[in-house]
């Protein structure tokens, strides 16, 4: 645009800069269902933790946005079903493609334990190998998610994915004393929203 039309690019730059707001910060607290089996009985548990996320409050169609979403400390259970918990290992904790956008990409930043973050199939896959002890308050990485807003008039909003234990949002192996390594699925119940930005 800016090549094309002289005339037209201090429009589109001073809406571009019009409609977008500052960066916005809010701590949602999320609820995750956990469920995993110990000697053919699932075993079900919730977990607490709160997510900060940063994003703008307003942008213009098709221009590039940056969302952070910011995990609070988590504790591993030290025991589990009367069993003691050894240690938690790979972590994965995915988000969905924010809605009205592209992905373009995803950075991790900053948290106790080290972690990776993957974008695949569409959705932003966050990885912390561990092992982490059981009994030990951890945070993980901050996720930066890229993107291009898509069309006006619908919100950019992001959430955890996952609707139940069968199709979860976050999943982990536990090893459990005795009873050797669990895998274990859990879910945002309820499923809160995380950012919201107009686009407009």
């Amino acid at each position: 645009m800016l090549v094309r039309a002289g005339v037209v690019a201090p429009v589109a730059l001073a809406t571009l800069f019009c409609f977008t707001t500052p960066a916005n910060a809010a701590t949602v607290n999320v609820n995750m269902s956990c469920r995993g089996t110990i000697f053919g009985i699932g075993q079900t548990s919730s977990m607490a933790t709160s997510v900060t996320g940063t994003a703008p409050g307003s942008v213009a169609a098709g221009s590039a946005v940056a969302i952070t979403l910011a995990a609070g400390s988590s504790t591993v259970p030290s025991s589990a079903s009367g069993f003691t918990v050894t240690n938690i290992s790979n972590l994965k904790t995915t988000f969905p493609a924010p809605t009205n956008s592209t992905v373009v990409s995803a950075t991790v930043s900053g948290g106790t334990v080290p972690g990776t973050v993957a974008v695949t199939g569409g959705n932003v896959v966050l990885t912390v190998p561990g092992p982490i002890p059981g009994g030990t308050t951890f945070t993980p990485p901050a996720v930066t998610i890229n993107v291009t807003a898509g069309a006006a008039g619908t919100p950019i909003t992001t959430k955890y994915a996952g609707t139940s234990h069968a199709n979860p949002g976050m999943t982990m192996t536990t090893k459990v004393a005795i009873v050797g390594n669990v895998a274990t699925a859990c879910f945002p119940d309820p499923s809160p929203t995380l950012t919201t930005t107009t686009v407009v």
